[in-house]
């Protein structure tokens, strides 16, 4: 199959199998004794996915992927997140890719052994623990969580939070981040361990919610750990490098988020056609307004260019590194999700009480992509970093120059 006959069947799949079963899958939600497992049109979708060979798009053939490369899994991104769970239903969830990755790269062979390929086949899920709420998630290197080694031991103490689908039945194990040398130089502290979730001491605290959404079955929880005991080789990696490990997966991560806030800004703009074609007010439908094509207009404007620059940055990064790009990386950090949080928020507005509920998945897409901007490096850091670098750039043209 070629990559484009590949996108063009993603691209069906989400629009004959997926959308159309959303009302399906919230109605199931809403009614299942357990929210916190697959419902039963995802575990369908799920199946279909995986039998045609959708599955893992990122991830080496040789773990069940596909092996497409970051400019070829790009435009996959967007397609996929014109649903809220769409990434899921192909197994690329972000958390699932950079697990399966780091799984692949740095455990040990009897932790492969027990958990990769289950994860790559989708039987399980795994969630990776790094933040703790006292301690500001913008700089990892402070983090606290204590990781002490007793002999051929790990005892874990403390509490991880916004532990992402780290309630769910299917999540199987959990990478922990914390430190096992808190007097080290700042970027070689923490260490990551693997804590299978049956772990004795471990326990799940609150689920939190975004903006009144739980994101079940998916959702954010607290991790408390007491006197959590795990074999010494349960280490991945080596002691201090989980920080580097964490960092070295950003890649992938920052090209999906930012194509995937374009996708769930095409799928408001699609929506919001629709509904301003159709939705007669006074008389005339809603399309007959300046205000509405002008809304239209700079959402088109703002989405292809946001969309270009994502590209751009994809294809300088396979080519050049992630040092190369690391300021380009940033900004779209920042740019994609505001784009997406314009876009979402104008088709909110002209559907009305309709944009805010159900009806569409307008709502709970925006409640995502808010959270976007603050997850994995707030808006005010990464900016700090662009001008830093933009300052950096700019003093060595003028040395270059004689200015």
């Amino acid at each position: 199959m070629s990559k484009q006959d590949l996108v063009r069947e993603v691209e069906t799949f989400m629009l004959e199998r997926v959308i159309p079963t959303e009302a399906e899958h919230h109605h199931q939600m809403q009614e299942a004794s357990n929210r916190w497992t697959y419902t039963p049109v995802m575990r369908e979708l799920r199946a279909e996915a995986k039998a045609k060979g959708l599955w893992l798009f990122p991830i080496p053939e040789e773990l069940g992927g596909r092996g497409l490369t970051l400019t070829e899994y790009a435009p996959l991104c967007e397609i996929m997140n014109w649903c809220n769970h769409g990434p899921e239903m192909f197994n690329c969830y972000t958390g699932t890719i950079s697990n399966t990755t780091a799984m692949a790269k740095h455990a040990p062979k009897q932790l492969q052994d027990k958990y990769l390929k289950p994860l790559a086949d989708g039987d399980i899920r795994s969630c990776i623990s790094i933040t703790e709420r006292n301690v500001p998630s913008s700089d990892p290197t402070d983090l606290q969580f204590d990781i002490k080694r007793e002999g051929d031991e790990y005892v874990l103490n403390g509490v991880k939070s916004w532990a992402t689908g780290g309630a769910m039945d299917e999540c199987q194990f959990y990478l922990v981040l914390g430190a096992t040398d808190i007097n080290a130089a700042r970027h070689a502290r923490h260490s990551m361990v693997l804590v299978p979730r049956e772990a004795k001491g471990l326990s799940l605290g609150r689920i939190e919610t975004v903006l009144g959404y739980d994101d079940a079955p998916f959702g954010h929880c607290d991790l408390i750990f007491d006197n959590v005991r795990i074999p010494v080789a349960n280490l991945i990696g080596n002691e201090g490098e989980g920080f580097l490990m964490m960092q070295s997966t950003l890649g992938v991560g920052r090209i999906q988020l930012g194509m995937g806030a374009i996708g769930a800004a095409e799928r408001a703009m699609r929506e919001m056609c629709s509904w301003v074609e159709t939705r007669m007010i006074g008389g005339r439908p809603l399309v007959d307004r300046q205000v509405v094509t002008d809304a239209i207009a700079r959402s088109r404007i703002e989405i292809d260019a946001c969309r270009a620059f994502i590209l751009q940055t994809t294809e300088r990064m396979q080519a050049e590194g992630m040092k190369a790009v690391r300021g380009e990386i940033a900004q779209l950090k920042v740019l994609a999700p505001e784009v997406a949080l314009k876009v979402l928020d104008r088709a909110m507005q002209f559907h009305g009480g309709a944009g805010l509920s159900y009806d569409t998945p307008i709502a709970e897409m925006w409640a995502h992509m808010r959270t976007v901007r603050i997850g994995e490096g707030a808006d005010e850091v990464h900016r700090d970093t662009i001008a830093k670098l933009e300052l950096r750039r700019q003093a060595a043209w003028r040395e270059a120059n004689g200015q």
